[in-house]
């Protein structure tokens, strides 16, 4: 039962108060000093709120939410009653005054039996969607839908379907028939770390191929003239721009660059393996992403290679473990990734809608110990 003040009226005269109508009782005692408590399963109004402070619903409203036009002393006064009396807004009637839901949808797809939070890549990312969504009072729902199985490119999301979402962020691959089925309906998107050049879209990515640029240049300063580049069977267009960014840098500074295209599954180990066994192995690798580079960087020394010594192996992503390992790799800021979705979002809610297009945004390298001077 929470307490509840109010300032008796002149002609009551002191003793038990009813209020029936509101299921509100007020028990009230001498010289000014009242004891009173709500009934449980009521909540405090803004209409209770306005009149223990003194002030009209509207302008209760505006000193809630920060309105400009409301004085400093009443907005102070008006808070220090919502603290007092345990007022929080309704979020549904506002919703409804507001015609919205504040609710921000996340739609991430399944693929081959991955687990959003267990993903080192896209947890910060949801972390940096979470705080940019709190700070803004909204709401952040997230739907998983599956995507190793049949009709899974029509699974069309609940909150899309019901239109339970003001927003929507669509991360990951996702299949073109979810995405054009999405884009019809006309709510403000934004799809993260994934791009499809024949759907007009707002997409946030990180420059992949000025990331691997950097790596291949650092390790030409170690004097490495034979690179091997380990790519995902997936073809990713993130991991498909990270490759194009080794190439082109490889060509520039006149350096053999191999593709080496590893297998998926049961078979992803043994093709790694069987790369790092072979004679005319390259002196310095650099993976698609971090996973695949640790893998390599166990292997490796499984075998008895030393690393940096005999094989330099540099990643991409910088997971949490990358740098528990000492692995040489591109830092993505994963969190600004996720709070500049969120913010692109809030603005493609807000008239006029801007015309679609992609977002980089920068990388880092980190050097550390996996790469080291040339043999």
């Amino acid at each position: 039962k929470r307490a509840l003040t109010r300032r008796p009226a002149r002609s009551e005269k002191p003793g038990i108060f009813f209020r029936l109508d509101r299921k509100r009782f007020l028990f009230k005692m001498h010289r000014k000093r009242s004891i009173s408590f709500e009934l449980e399963g009521c909540r405090v109004n803004i209409y209770d709120l306005a009149r223990e402070a003194g002030v009209s619903i509207a302008t209760a409203s505006k000193a809630l939410n920060g309105r400009r036009d409301v004085n400093e002393q009443t907005r102070l006064r008006v808070m220090e009653v919502a603290q007092r009396l345990s007022y929080h807004p309704s979020h549904m009637a506002r919703g409804l005054a507001r015609r919205r839901t504040e609710n921000i949808g996340v739609v991430f797809q399944r693929r081959f039996h991955s687990s959003l939070f267990s993903n080192p890549f896209y947890t910060p990312v949801l972390e940096g969607m979470e705080q940019e969504v709190t700070a803004r009072n909204y709401n952040l729902l997230l739907s998983v839908v599956p995507g190793d199985e049949p009709g899974a490119a029509l699974h069309l999301p609940k909150l899309v379907r019901e239109k339970n979402a003001d927003g929507l962020v669509l991360l990951g691959e996702m299949p073109a028939p979810l995405l054009k089925e999405v884009f019809e309906r006309r709510i403000p998107s934004v799809v993260v770390d994934f791009y499809s050049p024949k759907l007009p879209a707002h997409y946030i990515l990180n420059d992949g191929r000025g990331g691997a640029a950097a790596t291949v240049r650092h390790l030409a300063a170690l004097k490495h003239r034979r690179l091997a580049f380990l790519q995902s069977p997936a073809g990713d267009f993130g991991y498909q721009e990270r490759q194009a960014g080794f190439e082109a840098a490889c060509k520039e500074l006149k350096l053999e660059g191999q593709i080496w295209v590893v297998g998926s599954g049961a078979d992803f180990e043994p093709s790694v393996l069987s790369r790092l066994q072979a004679k005319d192995r390259p002196t310095a690798m650099v993976a698609c992403n971090d996973f695949h580079a640790l893998t390599a960087l166990r292997l490796a020394r499984g075998m008895g290679l030393k690393v940096p010594q005999e094989l330099s192996i540099a990643g991409f992503d910088d997971i949490a473990e990358a740098e528990e390992r000492g692995l040489t790799t591109v830092r993505v800021d994963k969190a600004a990734m996720g709070l500049k979705a969120i913010q692109t979002v809030f603005r493609l809610m807000e008239p006029p809608i801007s015309a679609g297009g992609r977002e980089e945004l920068p990388v880092e390298l980190v050097a550390r110990a996996s790469t080291g001077m040339a043999r």
